[in-house]
C-alpha cells in the first residue's frame, strides 16, 4: 500500500516525507512487524516502537507526540488510535469484501463451541486484537461479532441471525440435555437446555444457509447455564450423580430469561436464584457478596441454586475449605 494512501485511510498525516513509497503488512504487535510493514502503536511506548523499527517497520501510526530524526521511515500522526484502527479495519473489510454477522452473546459462544474453517472467525471485542485478526483474513471471510458498536464501525451493512429458528424437541431429558431436530440434523441427549434450543438452531440453519462449513462436537462448556452438579455439603460430584445442582450463567439478560423458564420445571420450594449485590437486573432474588459467602448455603431441601456469577470463582469458592459463616447474605 501506498504510504500516502495509508495516511489517508486513518485520517491521519506524515510528519516528514520519508523515503520510503509504501508499505506490505500491517499489525499493532511490535514483535509481529515484518520487514516493510506498517506498526500501529497502539501503548506508543519507545520500547514498543524501538522494537518495531528493529524488525523493519516502514511506517509507524502513532498518536503520541514523537521526536524523530529518521526520515527513512513514514511517521504518520493521527489524533486516536484506536479510531485509525478501526478505520483500517473498516477499509480492509470493505477492500476484501469480508461479510460480517452480528450474534447475540448466547450465539456467539455457541458458535465458540463449533469447529469453523479456518478462513472464519469470531472477532475479539478488543480492538487491537480484532484488528490482527482482519489483517489476517482471507477475501469473502465471514467475521461473526457479539459486539454491535465494534461491528457497526467496521461493517456497518453486517447481517444478523435470528433468535429463534425452527427446531422440533423431541424429548426433555432433564433441564440440562435434549433431543430434537433442526436443520436437518437429529441431535440425541445433547448437553443443551430446551430454552437454548432455537437459538442452536438459528445459528446452523444460518451456516447451512450460507454454505459454511463447521462441526459441532459439544456444548458442554458454552459458558451459559453450567451445571456443577454437588451434595448436601457442596462438594462437586460428577454430573448427573445427585439430584442437587449449582447452575452457574455469566451473562445478566440470559440469567433472568433462565430464571422464568426454570421456574416451569421447579417449584420455588426447590428452587434458589442468587445474584450478585453489586449487579442490577430486573428480577426479584436473593443476594450474595462475593463467591466465598456460598460456602455458607444450606441446600438440604433446595433442588438447585441459579447463579449469577463467574464460574471459576465458585467453583474455587466451594473448592476452599469450609469457614464457619453465620449467613449467606
Amino acid at each position: 500500500m501506498i504510504i500516502e494512501n495509508l495516511a489517508q485511510i486513518c485520517s491521519g498525516h506524515l510528519l516528514k516525507e520519508p523515503l520510503v513509497k509504501s508499505v506490505t503488512s500491517f499489525t499493532c504487535k511490535s514483535d509481529k512487524v515484518k520487514s516493510g510493514g506498517a506498526f500501529f502503536a497502539v501503548e506508543g511506548t519507545k520500547e514498543e516502537i524501538s522494537q518495531a523499527l528493529e524488525n523493519g517497520a516502514y511506517a509507524i501510526i502513532h498518536e503520541q507526540n514523537i521526536q524523530t530524526d529518521d526520515n527513512e521511515i513514514a511517521w504518520i500522526k493521527v489524533e486516536s488510535i484506536e479510531k485509525a484502527m478501526i478505520r483500517f479495519m473498516r477499509f480492509l473489510v470493505e477492500t476484501n469484501e469480508i461479510n460480517a454477522v452480528f450474534l447475540s452473546v448466547l450465539q456467539f459462544d455457541m458458535l465458540n463451541s463449533f469447529k469453523l474453517q479456518f478462513k472464519n472467525i469470531l472477532l475479539s471485542s478488543d480492538v487491537s486484537e480484532a484488528f490482527l485478526q482482519i489483517a489476517d483474513l482471507e477475501p469473502k471471510s465471514y467475521i461473526f461479532s457479539k459486539t454491535r458498536y465494534l461491528l457497526e464501525q467496521i461493517s456497518p451493512q453486517f447481517e444478523s441471525v435470528n433468535e429463534c429458528a425452527e427446531a422440533a424437541i423431541l424429548q426433555s431429558h432433564s433441564i440440562f440435555k435434549t433431543t430434537f431436530v433442526c436443520a436437518e440434523n437429529y441431535f440425541k441427549d445433547f448437553m443443551i437446555p430446551p430454552l437454548f434450543v432455537p437459538n442452536f438452531a438459528a445459528v446452523i440453519t444460518f451456516l447451512r444457509q450460507k454454505s459454511l462449513e463447521f462441526k459441532i462436537d459439544s456444548m458442554e462448556k458454552n459458558g451459559h447455564f453450567e451445571p456443577i452438579f454437588i451434595n448436601t455439603a457442596l462438594e462437586a460430584r460428577p454430573f448427573g450423580s445427585t439430584h442437587q445442582a449449582i447452575i452457574i450463567e455469566t451473562d445478566e439478560m440470559l440469567f433472568e430469561k433462565e430464571e422464568a423458564w426454570i421456574k416451569n420445571y421447579v417449584s420455588d420450594n426447590y428452587l434458589l436464584v442468587l445474584a450478585p449485590h453489586n449487579v442490577n437486573i430486573k428480577i426479584s432474588c436473593k443476594r450474595y457478596t462475593s463467591a466465598k459467602s456460598l460456602q455458607a448455603l444450606s441446600i438440604s431441601s433446595l433442588r438447585y441454586i441459579l447463579v449469577l456469577g463467574d464460574k471459576e470463582e465458585i467453583t474455587a469458592a466451594l473448592e476452599e475449605p469450609k469457614r464457619i459463616q453465620q449467613t449467606l447474605f
